[in-house]
């Protein structure tokens, strides 16, 4: 059996939309008056490195290389390493930031620079070439353990 639905109730869009119009014409005239004065250089400056801050898109990640196909990123929500992906990774947005982790994580762990997409995803092309911290040896020369 289909249920019966009465919409003699309900208000028709025209009607609500002149009282949603007068509603906020009314809230124009109740508000406060609006303050014209003009922003002195010290303010234009704070607004203008607020908004190069917002903006720009570069970001750093802290990562372990143990070779050139094996690197761990660190994530520090969950206090752990992503392997090989570097999605995982903890984006700081202050180098600052990322360098005081970095202190505390120790010895063996690079900062390194990266930049998002509009999205705030990682761009994996700007992920510089990663290379272990111990010298490679050169032709003819061995590396001697110290």
């Amino acid at each position: 059996m289909r249920k019966e639905y009465d919409f003699s109730r309900a208000v028709p869009f025209q009607k609500w939309r002149r009282e949603r119009k007068g509603a906020r014409r009314a809230q124009a005239e109740i508000g406060a008056p609006v303050d014209e004065s003009p922003l002195t250089r010290a303010q234009i400056r704070e607004l203008d490195r607020r908004i190069k801050d917002a903006e720009d898109r570069t970001r750093y990640l802290l990562v372990s290389v143990f070779g050139p196909k094996f690197a761990l990123y660190y994530n520090v929500s969950e206090d752990s390493y992503g392997m090989n992906d570097a999605c995982y990774a903890t984006l700081f947005k202050r180098r600052a930031a990322a360098q005081a982790v970095k202190a505390r994580l120790g010895s063996g762990v690079q900062l390194v620079r990266c930049r998002v997409d509009k999205r705030r995803r990682l761009v994996l092309v700007s992920l510089p070439k990663l290379r272990a911290r111990w010298p490679r040896p050169q032709k003819g020369r061995r590396l001697t353990g110290a």
